[in-house]
């Protein structure tokens, strides 16, 4: 299933070009309560799956219109970001692994490298990318989102996937340009932290949906040129890794977000100016639109 976070306040399902508004069916049910969140969903989803058959058809049909999501999770309890985790090494957006040279890090390494971004960073469908004052340089990163379903801690490679409740779409946002750049990995969090930085959306796809999230296309548009070009078989550390690891550092609850990494290096990506206007597409989610403007000065 796709399950969308609705404006103003809000649960639907997605089927082909149609929004099915399901929380007055859920709660009518006793399912959930009135104003239940995605969190809220995720949570309860094994035992909300009979109630969810009969929301597909008796819930409120509607189209499916600009500005009629959020945010899928609007407040994560957190937000991990994968780093340098793509083989790259290529210069052709066709190629699918990634452009750039490629640094010599084991997948041991490239795992201690996760940062968090907070979760006021998150936008959703339609919204803007903002530049913040004094930093010029602002680059979107488009990524596979891995959404987590269930409570998990020191969690085996066997294990990880059963913690994984879908995949959406996230863009990890970064100033490049920000601060003097001579305290680069203590200034990453940073970078990436600002308000706006994590577009996420427009929904979630369940796992059931998604047979091997190693073998997805991943494409992002700016103002209608492709900018990026990739295929997640392509990552150094998978799913099963990132979510494995992660767990033993901190308590994986329901609607953590993880971001997997960005394919391409900083010097074969372009950055965003007020008016620009992005698509991002990640095959078997969808696409997720956004625009992008600037801080307004005091």
């Amino acid at each position: 299933m796709r399950f969308a976070s609705v404006r103003p306040e809000g649960l639907g399902i997605i089927t082909d070009n149609d929004l099915i508004l399901i929380g007055e069916v859920l709660g009518r049910e006793g399912s959930l309560p009135n104003g239940a969140t995605m969190v809220d969903l995720i949570t309860r989803y094994d035992s909300l799956k009979p109630s969810l058959e009969k929301a597909l058809t008796e819930g409120h049909r509607v189209n499916l219109v600009p500005g009629r999501l959020k945010a899928p999770v609007e407040r994560p309890s957190k937000i991990w970001g994968a780093a340098s985790n793509y083989r790259r090494g290529s210069r052709d957006l066709g190629e699918g692994k990634g452009r750039g040279a490629a640094k010599v890090y084991t997948p041991e390494d490239i795992l201690e490298m996760f940062f968090l971004k907070p979760p006021s960073s998150v936008i959703g469908p339609g919204e803007n990318i903002v530049i913040p004052r004094g930093a010029d340089t602002v680059f979107p990163e488009l990524e596979l989102g891995i959404v987590v379903g269930r409570e998990g801690k020191d969690l085996s490679r066997d294990q990880a996937m059963e913690v994984v409740f879908g995949y959406t779409i996230i863009l990890d946002v970064t100033a490049r340009g920000y601060g003097s750049g001579e305290r680069l990995p203590a200034s990453r969090c940073v970078r990436k932290g600002f308000d706006t930085f994590a577009p996420l959306g427009p929904w979630i796809v369940t796992r059931d949906e998604i047979p091997d999230p190693q073998k997805l296309q991943m494409r992002l548009w700016v103002n209608g040129e492709l900018r990026q070009s990739a295929s997640t078989d392509a990552m150094i550390n998978g799913v099963v890794d990132l979510v494995s690891y992660l767990s033993s550092v901190s308590t994986l609850v329901p609607g953590d977000i993880i971001a997997t990494g960005n394919p391409d290096a900083p010097a074969f990506q372009k950055q965003l100016v007020a008016g620009d206007s992005l698509k991002a597409e990640i095959e078997g989610i969808g696409e997720l639109s956004l625009g992008v403007k600037r801080a307004e000065e005091n």
